[in-house]
């Protein structure tokens, strides 16, 4: 009798429930920390859920759970809801084939304004030297943040961000360890956004859990 594996049937079982854009038990997921999450990657159509701004929408596409970004043109895709408070887990690599050393993008948070390249959030740094920086786009400000260097993995390797937003604070957690905090930070609410900026760049296991009012 065959030895059932019982890794792989749960990374079988996660792809479907990713691909399905279900809420997802953060037991079935190995997370200990929070209960439910919602996953924001849709099963075939970015329009499901995201909206992208600037780029057209063939700059992005969806499959078995990743979503991949061209990284042409500048711009990003945007959630259609509104979040303030909320928890945000997001895996992230850039295509690692001919990739320049500062290979970019980023995870826009709390964005709010007119669509534009550079919209009005705060930036969580995907950028390979300077990952896990976080800094105001735009007008928007967070105070006591940092701007870091050396903490992503090689490219073409997954790396992961856990970022808290609170009534105004944030930290970010990466690859495990936290790295980065912020305070007062303007906007307070806004959409959650996914970056494009120049080079091929993919998306998986993005989470969010609204912590409401």
């Amino acid at each position: 009798m065959r030895k059932l594996d019982i890794s792989r049937l749960r990374e079988k079982i996660m792809i479907i429930l990713l691909a399905s854009g279900v809420v997802v038990s953060a037991t079935l997921l190995g997370m200990t920390n929070h209960r439910e999450f919602r996953s924001l990657i849709p099963a075939r159509d970015i329009s499901h859920l995201w909206v992208p701004e600037v780029t057209p929408a063939d700059s992005w596409s969806v499959k078995d759970g990743v979503i991949t970004c061209t990284g042409k043109p500048i711009g990003y895709l945007r959630t259609k809801k509104k979040y303030k408070n909320y928890i945000l887990q997001v895996d992230w690599r850039f295509k690692k084939e001919g990739a320049p050393p500062d290979a970019n993008s980023g995870i826009f948070l709390n964005i709010s304004g007119p669509p534009k390249k550079l919209p009005k959030c705060i930036e969580a740094q995907l950028q390979q030297p300077t990952a896990g920086s976080v800094f105001g786009l735009s007008g928007a400000k967070i105070t006591g943040a940092k701007r870091l260097q050396g903490k992503a993995r090689p490219l073409g390797e997954w790396n992961s961000y856990e970022i808290t937003v609170r009534n105004g604070t944030l930290s970010l957690v990466f690859n495990g360890e936290k790295v980065n905090a912020g305070t007062e930070m303007d906007p307070l609410d806004g959409y959650i956004g996914l970056q494009s900026e120049g080079w091929e760049v993919q998306f998986r296991n993005i989470f969010v859990k609204d912590l409401g009012e």
